[in-house]
C-alpha cells in the first residue's frame, strides 16, 4: 500500500484504538458467567416484522429495540426470572414471562396485534411492508439522535412521484424546484450544499457540474420504503451533514411473499398535457424457515408538464431607477420520463448471522421543447427625458418611459440532460458473544449526459428602421411593453421577418462514483447495574467527479439564410400566461424544432465555427477525494437518561485538476490554455453528545450538542483562472479564478426538542428550537490575485472565499394528531402540522460590512394537512409553504441590483383513496391546485424586480392499486 494512503489509515486506527481503550478501562466491569442474553423476533398477526419496537426487562433498566428484520438482542442480563414487555407504536402492547440463563440465551417470538384504527387506514396489512406510520414514529421515539421518518404509506398517499417532493412534506425541509417540480431539499432552511443524502446510509454524489448534492427528482418516490431526515449526527455518521442527512430507505422483504401493482393517469389543465405512471413491487421471505429474502420493485412515470414563464431583466439607472430592458416569453412542453429499479435480496442463516445486498437505480430523461419570443432593448429611458410625442404620453415623471434600438427574437430550443442515479450495499451481520460485527461494501454513482441541448434564435430583420417599445412598469411583478405604433406590432408577427441568426448547444458529461466500505464492532455490556453499548468503526469513503464541457457556437455567414417562413411549427399558445396576467403580447409565429435542426445539420456551409474552446477548457474540471474515518460512541441508559457520546475523526486527502487561460492581446495566439492540479489535506474532529430523558413512557426531553462539516463544491476549489493580462489591473470582472486553498465549513449545533407521543391516536406532539453556529462560511467575494502565476498578480478579481463566522437560529413545532376518540364517522378526522422558522446572518461584505442571511436559508417552513381515515377511506388536503430566500447576493439595495431571492412557494394538493376490497384500491390525486407560481426576483421581499415567474398548472389523477 502507498505510503500516502498507510499514514491516514494508520492514524485513524490508531485514534480509534486509543478511545476504545480508554472506553474499556474507564467503565465498571461485569461478572462473568452470571448474566445472559435475550434475543427474539417480534412480528405481528399477520406475520410480518415489526421494526423500531421497544422489549423491556421489567423491574430492570435493560431495554432493547427491534431491528428492521424485527430481531431484537439485549445482552448482560443478570441471570434469573423476569418479565418482558413489548410495545410497538401502533401495536397492543404484550407481556410475557421469560428465565435467563446464566452464560445462555433465553429466546422469545411474540406476535403483537395492530390497534384497530391502524387497519382501517391500509390497503392490506399483508401488502404494507413495514412502511406504516406507526414504525416511522416508533423510530423516530427511540432513535439517540434527532431523527424524523416519512413512511412508504405517507408517500404513496400524496402526489409525489419523486423523492424530493415527498421529502417536502416533512417537518423541518424545505424545497428547492425547479421545471415544476422538487429536485433538492434544503433542511432547517440550509442551503442543499450543507445536508448529506445517502441511500441505506451510502453517501451519494452530486449530480450537476460542481455541486455535492444529488437531484432527487431523479428518483421515483414508489422505490422507498421511507425517508429519514437526521438533523443531529451520532458518531457513527458522515459529518457532512450541518444542515442534517437525508437517508433513502429501500423496502426489505417481510412476510410471505406479497406484491403490489399500481398505476395512475392523469391531466394537466395548462395546454391540456398528460401524465401516467406505473410500479410493481414483489418480495418477501421464501423457504419452510424463511431465511431467503427477496424483493424487486420497479416504477415508471412520464410527465408532459407544460410551463408558461416570463423573464424580464432590469437595468438600474444613475440616479437609482430600476427599468426594465428585456422581456423574454417562455413556453415550454416537457416529456419528463423516469425509470427506476430497486431492490433487497438477504439471506438470515439465523438469528445471529445475515447477508444482504440492497439499494437502487434510477434512469430520468429531463427531455423538452422551449420557445421564446424576447424583446430586448439596446437602450432604455424613463417617460421625463425623451420625447413623448410618439405616444402622445402626457405624464412628466413616473415609472414608465422607452426602450430604442430594440430587438425582436422568436427561439426554439430542446432540452436534453439525460440522468442516472445509484447507490448499492452489500453486507452482513454477525453476532458473537457479546459482540456484534457489521460490515458493507457500497457503490454509489450520479451521473448527467447533456447531448446536443440546441438553441436556434430566429433574429428579426425587418425593414422600416429599428424597433422601439414602450413599457410601463408600474407593476414590478408585471411589467409590461408594447410596440410603439401598430405599424412595428404588425411587422414582429410576420414570420418572413425573422432570419437563423446562429445555433449553439450544451454538450457535457459529468460522472461522480463513491466506493466505500465500513466495518463496526457493537459490544454491550452494564457500566455498573446500567445497560451501555460501546461502538467503534472504520469507514472509507473513495469519490470521484469529473465534468467534460465542449458545447459548439455557429454563427450564420449570410450565404444562406433560412426564414421562419420556411421552418414554421405548428404550436400555439393563444392563452399564454392568461391565468396570472393577461398584459402580455400575443405569443406569435414560431418555430418547428425539427424543421430548424435539420436544416442546420444539413447547410454546414451556411455558418461559420465560433466555438469557444477557451471556456469549454476552463469549464472542465477533474476531482477526487477520500475520506479516511475512525469513530467511537459508547451508550449507557441511567434509568430514565440515555446518554450517547461518540468522537469521529474524519482525515480528507483531495486533489484537483483545473485549467488557466491567459490572454495577452499583444500575442498570436491571443490566449493559451493550460492545465494545473492541487491538492488538500486536513484532519477533524467530530464530538457529539446526546441525551434523551424519558419522562414517561411517551414523553421525550432530548439535548444534544454535535459538530458537523460541508467542503467545498468540486468546481470551486479546482484551479481554474482566467483573465486578460492588457485589461485594467483595478477591473473585477477581468479574472475569475478557482481556490485551491478555499476551507471546508463548519458548524457546532446545538438542539433542544420535547416530544409526546400519542400511540393511541398515532400521532405526536413536538416542539424546540436549534443553533448552529458556522465558521469559514463560503462566499463569493471581490479579491486581488496574489499568485501562483505571476502574470496576474495585482489584479482583481472574484473567487468563492471563506468570509468568516455566521450563525443560524431556529424554532421548530410538528402535530399530528388522529381524533379516534370521536364517535362515529368523525373518528376518522385528523391532521398534521408543522412549522420551521430559522433567522441567520453572515458578513457579505467585509468593505461595507454588510450582513445578511445566509444563502438559501428560507425563514419559514410550514406544511399543514387535513386528514380523513375511517373504513375503506383516506383522505388528505395539504397545503405545503416555503418562505421567499436569497439565492445571489447583490448590493443588498431594493432595486434591481438588489438580493437575488425565490419566490415564496404556496402550493395545495390532495387525495383521496378508497379501498374496494383488501386488496384493491382506488385513488384520485390532485397536485397544484392553486397552480402555485416559482421564480426568482431581485431587490428586496418589499420590492420585487421580477427576474423569472413561471406556472404549470393544476394536475388531476385516476388511480388504482392491486395487492396480492
Amino acid at each position: 500500500m502507498p505510503l500516502l494512503l498507510r499514514r491516514p489509515i494508520a492514524r485513524v486506527v490508531g485514534a480509534s484504538g486509543l478511545l476504545v481503550l480508554l472506553s474499556l478501562l474507564a467503565r465498571p466491569a461485569v461478572a462473568q458467567g452470571q448474566s445472559g442474553t435475550i434475543a427474539g423476533r417480534i412480528t405481528d398477526t399477520a406475520a410480518a416484522t415489526i421494526p423500531g419496537a421497544t422489549v423491556r426487562v421489567l423491574g430492570t433498566p435493560y431495554v432493547g429495540r427491534t431491528r428492521d428484520d424485527g430481531s431484537f438482542r439485549i445482552e448482560n442480563v443478570p441471570a434469573g426470572s423476569y418479565r418482558v414487555r413489548i410495545e410497538g407504536f401502533g401495536f397492543t402492547p404484550d407481556s410475557l414471562p421469560v428465565t435467563v440463563p446464566s452464560g445462555g440465551v433465553a429466546r422469545v417470538s411474540p406476535r403483537l396485534r395492530p390497534v384497530t384504527f391502524l387497519l382501517e387506514r391500509v390497503l392490506s396489512v399483508a401488502h404494507r411492508m413495514g412502511e406504516t406510520e406507526a414504525a416511522a414514529l416508533e423510530r423516530q421515539q427511540e432513535a439517540d439522535n434527532l431523527v424524523t421518518v416519512l413512511p412508504g404509506d405517507q408517500i404513496r398517499g400524496l402526489p409525489n412521484y419523486n423523492a424530493a417532493e415527498a421529502a417536502g412534506r416533512m417537518p423541518d425541509v424545505g424545497l428547492e424546484r425547479d421545471e415544476g417540480e422538487g429536485k433538492f431539499v434544503q433542511i432547517r432552511g440550509t442551503e442543499p450544499r450543507l445536508s448529506n443524502v445517502t441511500i441505506d446510509g451510502v453517501h451519494v454524489p452530486g449530480t450537476e457540474n460542481g455541486n455535492r448534492i444529488p437531484k432527487l427528482d431523479a428518483v421515483p418516490s414508489d422505490l422507498l420504503a421511507a425517508i429519514e431526515v437526521s438533523k443531529t449526527l451520532t458518531a457513527d455518521m458522515d459529518a457532512d451533514a450541518i444542515g442534517g442527512s437525508v437517508n433513502l430507505v429501500t423496502k426489505t422483504p417481510e412476510g410471505a411473499p406479497h406484491g403490489y401493482v399500481a398505476g395512475q393517469y392523469g391531466r394537466i389543465d395548462l395546454e391540456s398535457r398528460d401524465v401516467g405512471q406505473t410500479s410493481l413491487t414483489y418480495g418477501g421471505r421464501f423457504g419452510a424457515e424463511q431465511k431467503l429474502g427477496f424483493l424487486i420493485g420497479g416504477s415508471f412515470d412520464r410527465n408532459n408538464r407544460a410551463i408558461n414563464d416570463v423573464e424580464p431583466s432590469w437595468a438600474v439607472d444613475s440616479t437609482g431607477r430600476s427599468f426594465p430592458n428585456e422581456w423574454s416569453q417562455r413556453d415550454y412542453q416537457y416529456y419528463r420520463t423516469r425509470w427506476g429499479v430497486g431492490g433487497d435480496v438477504d439471506y438470515r442463516f439465523n438469528d445471529h448471522s445475515t447477508v444482504y445486498l440492497k439499494g437502487l437505480w434510477s434512469l430520468f430523461l429531463n427531455h423538452g421543447t422551449r420557445w421564446v419570443y424576447d424583446i430586448s432593448t439596446g437602450q432604455s429611458a424613463f417617460a421625463d427625458t425623451i420625447n413623448k410625442s410618439a405616444r402622445g404620453d402626457s405624464a412628466a415623471s413616473g415609472p414608465t418611459g422607452f426602450g430604442t434600438g430594440a430587438v425582436a427574437t422568436r427561439e426554439v430550443s430542446q432540452r436534453r440532460p439525460t440522468e442516472q442515479l445509484w447507490g448499492f450495499t452489500a453486507g452482513g451481520r454477525q453476532e458473537l458473544t457479546g459482540v456484534t460485527l457489521d460490515y458493507a461494501v457500497d457503490y454509489s454513482g450520479t451521473r448527467q449526459a447533456i447531448s446536443d441541448y440546441r438553441f436556434s434564435p430566429y433574429r428579426y430583420s425587418g425593414t422600416g428602421g429599428g424597433l422601439t417599445i414602450h413599457y410601463d412598469a408600474s407593476n414590478i411583478t408585471v411589467p409590461v411593453y408594447s410596440w410603439i405604433n401598430a405599424t412595428q406590432a404588425a411587422a414582429v408577427q410576420v414570420p418572413t421577418n425573422f432570419v437563423l441568426s446562429s445555433f449553439d448547444a450544451i454538450d457535457g458529461l459529468t460522472t461522480g462514483r463513491d466506493l466505500g466500505g465500513a466495518f463496526n464492532v457493537l459490544h454491550q455490556y452494564g457500566w455498573g447495574e446500567h445497560p451501555a453499548a460501546l461502538k467503534v468503526g472504520l469507514r472509507l469513503r473513495d469519490e470521484t467527479k469529473d465534468y467534460t464541457q465542449n458545447n459548439p457556437f455557429f454563427t450564420s455567414n449570410g450565404t444562406t439564410t433560412l426564414n421562419l417562413a420556411q421552418a414554421l411549427g405548428s404550436f400555439s399558445n393563444p392563452s399564454f400566461y392568461s391565468s396570472i396576467s393577461n398584459a402580455y403580447q400575443p405569443y406569435g409565429p414560431v418555430p418547428d424544432l425539427n424543421l430548424t435542426n435539420v436544416w442546420e445539420d444539413t447547410h454546414p456551409g451556411a455558418f461559420t465555427t465560433t466555438t469557444d474552446s477557451v471556456g469549454n477548457a476552463l469549464a472542465s474540471f477533474s476531482g477526487s477525494e477520500r475520506i479516511y474515518a475512525g469513530y467511537v460512541m459508547n451508550t449507557v441508559n441511567f434509568g430514565p437518561l440515555r446518554v450517547n457520546v461518540g468522537l469521529r475523526l474524519e482525515a480528507t486527502r483531495s486533489s484537483y485538476t483545473g485549467h488557466v487561460a491567459v490572454t495577452d492581446t499583444t500575442k498570436t495566439p491571443q490566449t493559451t490554455v493550460t492545465s494545473v492540479a492541487a491538492t488538500q489535506t486536513y484532519t477533524d474532529l467530530f464530538p457529539s453528545a446526546q441525551l434523551r430523558y424519558e419522562a414517561d413512557r411517551n414523553t421525550n426531553v432530548r439535548l444534544a450538542v454535535t459538530r458537523a462539516i460541508a467542503r467545498p463544491n468540486y468546481y470551486d476549489v479546482a484551479p481554474h483562472l482566467s483573465g486578460n493580462v492588457n485589461a485594467s489591473r483595478g477591473d473585477f470582472t477581468n479574472i475569475s479564478a478557482g481556490n485551491p486553498n478555499l476551507k471546508a465549513q463548519r458548524a457546532w449545533n446545538f438542539d433542544l426538542l420535547v416530544e409526546r407521543f400519542l400511540p393511541a391516536a398515532g400521532g405526536v406532539i413536538s416542539g424546540g428550537v436549534f443553533y448552529k453556529s458556522l465558521s469559514d462560511v463560503i462566499l463569493v467575494r471581490d479579491f486581488i490575485y496574489q499568485g501562483p502565476d505571476a502574470q496576474f498578480v495585482g489584479y482583481a478579481g472574484t473567487q468563492k472565499q471563506n468570509g468568516g463566522s455566521g450563525h443560524l437560529v431556529g424554532f421548530e413545532a410538528d402535530w399530528i394528531q388522529h381524533f379516534t376518540f370521536l364517535p362515529g364517522v368523525l373518528g376518522g378526522l385528523g391532521f398534521d402540522a408543522n412549522w420551521t422558522h430559522v433567522d441567520s446572518k453572515v458578513l457579505v461584505d467585509p468593505v461595507s460590512g454588510r450582513e445578511a442571511p445566509l444563502l438559501r436559508q428560507s425563514p419559514n417552513l410550514a406544511n399543514v394537512s387535513a386528514t380523513y381515515d375511517r373504513g375503506p377511506v383516506s383522505g388528505r388536503l395539504t397545503w405545503t409553504y416555503n418562505g421567499a430566500n436569497i439565492a445571489g447576493y447583490g448590493d443588498g439595495t431594493p432595486t434591481a441590483n438588489g438580493d437575488n431571492y425565490f419566490y415564496a412557494h404556496s402550493q395545495i394538493d390532495g387525495s383521496i383513496i378508497y379501498n374496494v376490497t383488501p386488496g384493491m384500491q382506488l385513488q384520485f390525486m390532485a397536485l397544484d391546485i392553486n397552480n402555485a407560481v416559482f421564480g426568482f426576483f431581485n431587490g428586496t421581499p418589499d420590492h420585487a424586480y421580477n427576474f423569472q415567474r413561471e406556472y404549470y398548472g393544476a394536475t388531476f389523477y385516476l388511480g388504482a392499486k392491486y395487492g396480492f
